[in-house]
């Protein structure tokens, strides 16, 4: 999923954070480097799972994208959170509010809550994750498959032999050779 678009989701329709949204690869990352004012927030890659393919012979599988906002909160005025544990529910009231249903882009289905766990605190900031997915359809446009097919000649014409066999005569089980039936069609599927 392209994080840039959750980032600007959440830029604009979170007012207690701002512009104060950026994106990370990891929150490790996060932490030794960010100097955004609090509150901020961070969208960060989380797994892709896919499912089974339901295709015999393509590609044709959902997709669960997930990525994580992780919010910082200060938590100087007390050292246990318990201030930061409600501005985190303030926070996540207006996450919601900013992404919950919202399709990024067509390809993808409306974003759901997987859940959320507070990463770390100390006497500055508190650190808290929500993660969130959307499903999209992986299909055989997206692979080797469309490359494939792209790649082969227009088919225009189907010709047609038929030999029958005859069921009222048991001593000829096999056709015989003889071609009883024989036309041609174009590529718009109208037979003669």
């Amino acid at each position: 999923m392209q994080l840039e678009l959750i980032i600007e989701a959440l830029r604009t329709r979170c007012p207690t954070l701002g512009v104060r949204v950026a994106g990370a690869a990891e929150f490790k990352n996060i932490t030794e480097a960010s100097a955004l004012p609090l509150p901020c927030a961070f969208v960060v890659p989380l797994d892709d799972n896919p499912g089974p393919s339901r295709s015999a012979n393509s590609v044709r599988q959902t997709l669960e994208d997930g990525f994580a906002v992780i919010v910082a909160v200060a938590n100087t005025t007390d050292e246990r959170g318990q201030k930061s544990a409600n501005d985190i529910h303030t926070l996540r009231a207006e996450v919601w509010a900013a992404l919950l249903g919202w399709r990024p882009t067509e390809d993808y289905e409306g974003i759901v809550y997987d859940g959320g766990n507070l990463l770390t605190h100390d006497r500055a900031r508190l650190w808290y994750q929500f993660e969130f997915s959307a499903a999209m359809e992986i299909g055989p446009e997206d692979g080797w498959q469309q490359t494939e097919l792209a790649g082969l000649p227009h088919f225009d014409l189907a010709h047609f032999n038929a030999d029958f066999l005859d069921p009222s005569d048991p001593n000829r089980p096999l056709p015989d050779g003889r071609i009883e039936v024989e036309f041609s069609s174009p590529q718009t599927g109208v037979f003669p």
